[in-house]
């Protein structure tokens, strides 16, 4: 934490809402000590970084579902985690929950009857020392484990080309009570599928616990999904991705999250998962405050469109210019669309205001983590853990949008990344 006070200055900054007439934020101790306005006066003593009149100041992305990048997985060790964790704040991302689970076959001929458990709890303990520690970059905030309690052929049923291979795994309290221990109960949001036996009971126990649960790989239909959601699930996995879809006769699981204000509504804003049409259609229905933004990004975020190998499975995955990540039969499989690149995308051919973005992409997971009172917002008191977007030259959205890259915010990226009062990125003029 610096002990020098921090002056920002940038054109404007959204709280997450627009402050009328604010330039600036000035930090102290790794906290936001007041806003600035012009003709503010400046501490002799402290650091400032003008940014010029096209920057705009907001709360730092808070990823609740991003599972590596640059090659690598948060599940390969401390030492990539925290190279993924240092690199994530190039886009903007100062918090994010560790997304993991076992990405192997989940059970294989010969594997004792809890293997996947045996192998999650040998390196959950070293990913939990990472946990609330410096990085350079972005900070760990704990994990959300997407894996095994899901429906691994989910997918299949609504229409993708192949199956997984994998076996279920039904949810069993025992399981998670282990992880949790292995993890130093920094466990914070669980992803399950809610059609198996015993997983409304789960669900609700996860639930008491203080465990956010999210419904998704799954073949529930609505009426199930509403059970789950009447049992404690709070929060859904890459809303259309990976569930019954939306139809007008037949609204799916996609139709019951949508509608219940209980449930926060991830999106994976890349328009590769959600058509635009699709990412306003969800605003729309939920609202800012009950959608949060996420990138899904696998191991292949920050890479050059084209394919690379898996070692741990020796799959292929191709990155395209539209960032998605794809299986060679055509598949989504993740995401390496970055936060700054999906705001961008989602405040143009999405429709929707910067404002609704910044609170979407920060405002909505802090306070779904139960940190609403110290991230999410540029305000007196909360942590200093903030972004700046501005043009970029050159910076294009990629993929087949008719027009978006002439639209005003299309070349808006992260040019500034602050994490507790410490400048952790700052993108080279």
């Amino acid at each position: 934490m610096p002990d020098t006070p921090l002056a920002i200055l940038a054109g404007s900054v959204l709280d997450p809402d627009a402050v009328p007439g604010a330039t600036g934020i000035l930090t102290s101790g790794g906290r936001i000590e007041r806003l600035l306005h012009r003709g503010d006066a400046i501490p002799a003593e402290a650091t400032t970084i003008n940014l010029g009149a096209h920057a705009t100041l907001m709360p730092g992305f808070i990823d609740v579902h991003t599972h590596g990048g640059w090659g690598h997985r948060y599940v390969d060790g401390p030492a990539p985690a925290r190279e993924i964790l240092k690199r994530r704040a190039e886009s903007g991302c100062t918090g994010l929950l560790m997304t993991v689970g076992n990405y192997g076959l989940v059970a294989k001929p010969g594997d004792g009857p809890k293997a996947w458990a045996d192998a999650m709890c040998e390196w959950l303990p070293g990913l939990a020392e990472v946990v609330g520690t410096a990085t350079g970059g972005a900070r760990a905030l704990g994990f959300h484990i997407e894996g095994p309690w899901l429906n691994w052929d989910a997918w299949v049923a609504w229409g993708a080309r192949e199956a997984s291979g994998r076996s279920a795994i039904l949810p069993e309290w025992d399981d998670f009570a282990r992880l949790q221990a292995a993890a130093a109960g920094a466990i914070r949001l669980v992803s399950a599928a809610p059609e198996f036996p015993g997983a409304l009971d789960f669900i609700a126990r996860l639930a008491s616990a203080g465990v956010t649960v999210s419904v998704g790989h799954t073949t529930a239909p609505p009426e199930l999904v509403r059970a789950a959601i009447d049992a404690g699930a709070r929060h859904a996995t890459h809303t259309f991705n990976g569930m019954q879809p939306l139809h007008h006769r037949n609204p799916g699981a996609a139709g019951a999250l949508m509608v219940d204000d209980r449930v926060i509504c991830e999106l994976i804003a890349d328009g590769a998962h959600v058509h635009p049409i699709m990412q306003q259609v969800l605003w729309r229905a939920k609202g800012a405050g009950r959608v949060a933004l996420v990138t899904d990004a696998t191991a292949w975020a920050g890479m050059p469109p084209g394919r690379h190998s898996d070692p741990v499975t020796g799959r292929t995955f191709e990155v395209r210019d539209d960032l998605g990540c794809w299986s060679p039969t055509g598949n989504l499989a993740g995401s390496g669309s970055p936060a700054d690149r999906n705001v961008a995308l989602i405040t143009t051919v999405g429709g929707v205001p910067l404002t609704d973005a910044a609170r979407m992409g920060s405002t909505v997971p802090a306070m779904q983590l139960g940190l609403g009172a110290s991230k999410g917002r540029i305000a007196p008191g909360f942590d200093a853990d903030l972004c700046a977007l501005a043009p970029v030259p050159g910076a294009r959205l990629g993929g087949e949008w008719p027009g978006p890259e002439t639209a005003p915010g299309s070349d808006r990226r992260c040019v500034l990344t602050v994490v507790a009062g410490e400048v952790v990125y700052q993108r080279d003029q």
